[in-house]
């Protein structure tokens, strides 16, 4: 059996949270995000989604370090798809919008990619494909998982994912989550594996096939996803908008959270479905 199969075999005991239709006057949205959390996290940004949506979480990471999906080698944006493709079955025919950010919008595009109840794309933060800087710095980031401990690498992550301004404005706050985690031990193989997985992910050559409504929101300060990917994504795709705010840096789901829901609401009002 391929890895394909192998991984839908397992679709059971992926973890989600939430449900669709629960009221009927809403559409229904599955939610893909990354693992990183900031000082305050993404409460805000899913509060604010459940207000205007029926809203269906998958837990990536949760998933993934389950047994199923627990590999010694790299798990593709494409093998996962399936897993997760067969586990929305039991939702039967319920359309939905995806809402991907970050390593999501991989997850989001190969899930579009296979259904035809996927009404819109919505990537937050994306990239395109792998580039000579996309891989240095990805490379970076694993050299830092094997050598920091874990305060020094929390600093290079966040300093990688947030601006400045916003890391000297919370100062006390990021500090506080990092010495919290202090003791933890450092999965380097399994952020190893994650961030190979997206520099062998080209969603660019995928999303320019797809022909469902794409909305493409990134910031003019992402140092991780730098502008140009969303850029290059909205010019290769036909029926694609593509909004870049002003600032927020990587992580908009804590950052600018309110900016984002009402751009995707008027985006998906917009699409009269």
């Amino acid at each position: 059996m391929d890895d394909k199969g192998y991984l839908g075999k397992f679709s059971n005991k992926l973890v989600f949270y939430g449900n669709f239709n629960t009221k009927k006057n809403k559409p229904n949205v599955l939610l893909l995000l990354p693992k990183t959390r900031g000082p305050f996290g993404i409460k805000e940004f899913k509060q604010a989604i459940e207000k205007k949506f029926n809203l269906l979480e998958f837990d990536d990471v949760k998933s993934e370090k389950l047994t199923a999906l627990s590999q010694n080698k790299v798990i593709s944006f494409e093998q996962k798809a399936v897993a997760i493709d067969k586990a929305l079955k039991k939702f039967k025919e319920d359309k939905y919008h995806i809402i991907g950010h970050s390593t999501g919008c991989g997850l989001g595009t190969f899930l579009a990619k296979k259904n035809k109840v996927c009404e819109s794309l919505i990537l937050i933060n994306p990239w395109n494909k792998e580039d000579e800087e996309f891989r240095k710095l990805q490379k970076i980031r694993i050299k830092n998982a094997k050598k920091l401990n874990m305060v020094s690498f929390l600093k290079s992550e966040y300093s990688l994912l947030y601006s400045e301004t916003y890391i000297k404005k919370f100062k006390d706050k990021f500090n506080n989550i990092t010495l919290k985690q202090k003791n933890k031990k450092i999965d380097y193989s399994f952020i190893e594996q994650r961030l190979q997985s997206i520099l062998k992910c080209n969603i660019g050559n995928e999303l320019r096939k797809l022909v469902l409504p794409k909305l493409f929101i990134n910031s003019v300060d992402d140092k991780l996803m730098k502008p140009h990917h969303a850029k290059e994504l909205h010019k290769l795709c036909f029926n694609s908008k593509l909004i870049t705010l002003d600032g927020g840096g990587h992580m908009l789901t804590e950052t600018r959270a309110q900016d984002l829901i009402g751009h995707i609401n008027s985006f998906v009002k917009t699409l009269g479905i």
